[in-house]
């Protein structure tokens, strides 16, 4: 019977052993750094192992190095003031949809834990299909995440379950376009519409701040908070970050459908071409030739100034009712240091695509691409369509 009771003990301990113990959040840092992010992504991991937290938290790290990096890719586990080697996975494409997917699963099957937040880190251009500035550009295989494709809604899709917390951590991704593809998969988006360093977010801010909130909402604000204090702080302007939860984000939706229903017809009055070329355009620094995105918060704000102006009740009260839900949806909207003339009360939300009279070759080459975005079952590319008589 001592023999029974002894291998049960055995037994009973190798299995307890075995058990995967659940912490209250497990982050998974997608970082695409086979391209000119390379030394920058070295410069994160340092900032990740400065933050201050507990084993309540799993920081898991993917990295793909570029050809010149004698290291191919990794993934580690991150500890304050340390970086554990959990394996080297050899040459990686980060610009396909199936590793993102990929890593997701295995970091939730491998850390469990009662919430699980996702950062994608590395080049960004909105929804735009651009080799040169495509999401997750990996320059060994030529390849990137291409969203008016659907590859960034595929990698999602092929998760296992929704994700709390998403940040998307590369320039101008705070868009709706990208809003409505991700809309189904995680609960809070947190990105910017402008520019990013290449600094990124401040995650030695961000995680010593991490384990303070215990609910999701208040994280997300926070974590955006500590993004534009951060920038402040160090005089990197201009600055853009802003929280959308996606649990409502169909309210914004349904609403621009009634919006493109309504006025679609009317698309060439003066009132929404003036409304247009009073907004300020993202893309114009770094991509000259992609200026063709405003902030949808200012589009409305300038759309209701214009119908007062002429006396266009209807649009008027309809504007009021766009902006209300635009602020009900975005729990965090700043910016700082914005050109002067344009009021920064008034963008720091998202960007939709509406290109103007000098950007219409834009429009005419990306509208077919544009067709099968998630967002566009709006209606809103039957609305540009008009807008430029075609």
């Amino acid at each position: 019977m001592k023999k029974i009771g002894f291998l049960i003990s055995i037994i009973f301990l190798l299995f307890s052993c075995s058990e995967k113990k659940e912490a209250d959040w497990t982050i998974m840092i997608y970082m695409a750094a086979d391209n000119s992010l390379n030394y920058a992504a070295l410069g994160e991991l340092e900032d990740m192992k400065a933050a201050e937290f507990s084993d309540k938290i799993n920081v898991i790290v993917q990295i793909d190095y570029n050809a010149s990096s004698e290291y191919s890719a990794h993934r580690y586990k991150i500890t304050p003031e340390s970086e554990k080697l959990i394996s080297s996975i050899g040459e990686i494409d980060s610009g396909d949809d199936d590793q993102l997917a990929s890593f997701v699963n295995w970091g939730k099957e491998s850390y469990p834990a009662k919430k699980y937040a996702l950062v994608i880190w590395g080049h960004g251009n909105g929804w735009y299909s651009d080799e040169s500035a495509g999401f997750c550009s990996d320059d060994e295989s030529e390849n990137f995440i291409d969203i008016a494709q659907g590859e960034l809604r595929s990698a999602f899709q092929k998760m296992k379950g929704k994700l709390d917390i998403t940040i998307l951590d590369a320039c101008n991704m705070q868009t709706l376009e990208i809003a409505a593809e991700l809309e189904d998969h995680t609960d809070f988006l947190i990105a910017s519409e402008g520019g990013v360093h290449e600094d990124g977010f401040p995650y030695k801010e961000i995680f010593s701040e991490w384990e303070n909130y215990s609910e999701s909402r208040n994280l997300a604000e926070i974590i955006a908070f500590q993004y534009h204090y951060y920038y402040w702080f160090h005089e990197i302007f201009p600055i853009a970050c802003s929280v959308i939860d996606l649990n409502d984000f169909h309210l914004l939706t349904e609403k621009m459908t009634e919006f493109v229903n309504e006025w679609k017809l009317v698309a060439q009055n003066e009132i929404f071409s003036a409304s247009r070329e009073e907004c300020l355009e993202f893309n114009e620094v770094a991509f000259s030739s992609l200026a063709a995105d405003v902030d949808v918060k200012e589009l409305f704000v300038r759309i209701q100034e214009q119908s007062i102006v002429c006396a266009d009740y209807d649009l008027q009260i309809f504007s009021q009712e766009m902006l209300t839900i635009i602020d009900s949806i975005f729990c965090f909207q700043k910016t700082a240091e914005y050109p002067t003339g344009f009021g920064s009360d008034f963008v720091g939300t998202a960007l939709i695509w509406f290109p103007d009279q000098q950007t219409q070759g834009i429009f005419d080459d990306r509208k077919d691409d544009y067709e099968d975005l998630k967002f566009a079952k709006t209606g809103w590319l039957d609305f540009l369509i008009n807008f430029f008589g075609e």
